[in-house]
């Protein structure tokens, strides 16, 4: 009971606990923005080497013989007569 008759620690710990859950800023919330921020970076992440990816497919667009090479490489197209071996 010695701490509830000092003021100062009762204010002080009024205002800690209103901080803490009743404010607009409150730890939960504070928790959960941070993993739903951790989330969007990570699908940024994702979204700019799937970016990446279709940037290096526009490069292929023009050129015919790249055309080719690319559905060779990614899609094991082959030519009339050719056999293509698949080596993991």
């Amino acid at each position: 009971m010695k701490y509830c008759k000092n003021k100062y620690i009762v204010t002080i710990t009024t205002f800690f606990v209103w901080i803490m859950f009743f404010d607009d800023i409150t730890v939960p919330k504070w928790y959960k923005q941070k993993r739903n921020n951790t989330k969007i970076l990570e699908e940024i992440e994702l979204l700019d080497k799937k970016t990446i990816e279709l940037e290096q497919r526009l490069k292929y667009k023009n050129d015919k013989d790249s055309i080719e090479k690319f559905a060779r490489e990614n899609y094991y197209m082959k030519r009339n007569n050719e056999t293509i071996y698949i080596f993991d």
